[in-house]
């Protein structure tokens, strides 16, 4: 059997969306909470051969928080605060030889990964011996290496924890990889791998570790180069804050990285952006000069804002600024990240959250006064 070799592009391909950042449109980009912004009216004039919508396959199961609407529950009685702590880091700095920590406020608006910090996908290939390189392999194991199809010229970046996602051929399984790295006999080498059942929730029980930090799946809530060419995102996105809560989170988060205050936003918790929200003009926050968009570079942030509006964002992981994440290696010739540069963290709210999991301990539940009030 012939085997396919591809970074998992999806859709009709990327041919159409070449020439993405040629010159900008004086068209005005704000966009108002009455316009339609449903993922099917973002979708028009994009179609196959049946002339229907080409959209990429879903991942996980249909009632997965990752494909389940959020436009019409409830708000947290919480969630401004919740949102402003979120953008509260917390770092270490060195000032004339004496270390201590900073807290800094992070207003910065939304950014979209296209390359760094961000996750390949990847499917067919040759077959690669995938070996584990310590003790606790999470659900490798050393003494029996792996030998996944993963194509010889797509390799992972160890500047971004190695993240690497790698899909069987049937795409049914997919393993996530932390800290991996391409060794010279072409074997691929990690510290930690995950595998992920595609038809399941899409989630972990809760204390379980994956390869990122809130316990979720890398692929999970990536935007898909397919689903830019149809301009059609039919699930919730994985976003990065600042500063999510330390010591918790919910589902469907299993576990936390979060550094920030004890009454931030728990990783694992689903925002949305807001129904009253009019789409401001993008401007680049170092020098406030507004960003011009191509027609269709209007059209792809059309499609994710209205992802947003209908399934919302899962906290995933920790970012210096609010960061969403396209899929690495197919997706920046798409995007260049700032187009929704007009958005900000207060633009979006909190959907009424889950019980809060005490770090390290699975069967402990924070107290909703120490955590939420």
């Amino acid at each position: 059997m012939t085997r396919r070799t591809r970074l998992i592009a999806g859709g009709l391909g990327l041919l159409a969306l070449t020439g993405l950042t040629a010159c900008g449109s004086d068209a005005p980009s704000g966009r108002t909470p009455a316009d339609d912004l449903t993922p099917a009216a973002a979708s028009a004039g994009a179609s196959g051969e049946s002339g229907l919508p080409t959209v990429e396959a879903p991942l996980f199961s249909a009632d997965s928080p990752w494909n389940s609407r959020v436009d019409a529950l409830p708000v947290d009685p919480d969630s401004a605060s919740m949102l402003r702590l979120a953008q509260r880091s917390v770092g270490v700095v060195e000032r004339a030889g004496v270390v201590r920590t900073e807290t800094v406020v992070a207003d910065d608006p939304l950014y979209i990964n296209t390359s760094a910090w961000t996750v390949p996908v990847v499917q067919g290939g040759e077959p690669t011996q995938v070996v584990c390189r310590q003790l606790v392999c999470g659900d490798g194991d050393q003494a029996h290496p792996l030998t996944l199809d993963v194509p010889a010229d797509v390799d992972p970046d160890p500047r971004y924890d190695g993240w690497f996602t790698v899909l069987d051929d049937d795409g049914t399984t997919a393993y996530d990889l932390w800290r991996a790295r391409r060794e010279d006999d072409g074997t691929l080498s990690y510290q930690y791998l995950r595998t992920w059942d595609l038809s399941g929730p899409g989630y972990g029980e809760p204390g379980q570790t994956s390869a990122r930090g809130s316990g979720l799946p890398l692929a999970a809530g990536l935007i898909r180069p397919g689903e830019l060419q149809n301009g059609l995102i039919d699930h919730a996105l994985a976003i990065s804050v600042p500063g999510p809560a330390a010591g918790s989170y919910v589902e469907p988060a299993s576990s936390t990285d979060g550094t920030g205050s004890a009454r931030s936003l728990p990783e694992g918790a689903r925002i949305r952006l807001r129904a009253d929200v009019t789409i401001p003009v993008p401007r680049d926050p170092r020098t406030g000069e507004r960003i011009r968009l191509t027609a269709q570079q209007q059209r792809l942030a059309d499609a994710i804002v209205a992802a947003l509006r209908t399934y919302g964002a899962i906290v995933v992981d920790r970012a210096t600024v609010p960061t969403l994440y396209a899929q690495a290696g197919v997706t920046s010739g798409l995007l260049s990240g700032n187009e929704l540069q007009g958005l900000h963290l207060s633009d979006f709210e909190v959907v009424t959250l889950g019980t809060r999991h005490r770090a390290g301990d699975p069967t402990a539940a924070t107290p909703d006064a120490e955590a939420t009030r």
